[in-house]
């Protein structure tokens, strides 16, 4: 009985961890440097997203939730996604020749893939995507005049660790409105 009670308390518990908070409204994307979820900070920024969703050393974006299905965020340019089949794709990632960087663009119809969410539990609201996936990958340092293109973190056997040459990095909802 004693042993029944305690796996039922962990399912909850997990199922607790797993439930997305609401992020609604309107923020600002921050960039954090940091593979640790749990002892990341926003101090570790390197940088924000921009209007058109690439890294930029200061040239943040506000970007406004969609209160209607799907969910999904937009910024003043448009709609964005990582499904853009007109962006880079990540060709060092040996996964990456689908994966493209994330953009938005006025013409693009957001769909459900397209959305982000947050996790209970976490100290602060880093945004996820897929299935619990809350890193992303770039590969140069934004520069005052030089922005840089953001996918989606992407592993498996062929490629067990980030790419030679880029960056691990975590995305910090700054809720503004």
């Amino acid at each position: 009985m004693r042993c029944t009670s305690y796996a039922v308390l962990c399912a909850a518990l997990a199922a607790v961890a797993a439930v997305a908070q609401d992020f609604s409204g309107s923020g600002q994307i921050y960039v954090i440097n940091s593979t640790d979820i749990d002892a990341a900070t926003p101090d570790q920024a390197v940088g924000c997203l921009d209007a058109t969703g690439s890294l930029s050393a200061s040239n943040c974006a506000t970007f406004t939730k969609l209160e209607a299905y799907p969910g999904t965020l937009y910024s003043s340019v448009g709609n964005c996604s990582f499904t853009d089949a007109t962006q880079p794709a990540n060709t060092d990632n040996a996964y990456g020749s689908r994966s493209y960087a994330w953009h938005c663009r006025s013409n693009y119809a957001a769909t459900i893939s397209d959305s982000l969410y947050t996790i209970v539990g976490l100290k602060y609201p880093f945004l996820c995507h897929g299935d619990i996936n809350c890193f992303y990958d770039f590969k140069n340092m934004p520069s005052r005049n030089l922005t840089t293109s953001v996918w989606d973190y992407i592993w498996g056997s062929r490629q067990p660790a980030i790419p030679a040459g880029h960056t691990k990095v975590l995305w910090y909802w700054n809720n503004t409105a």
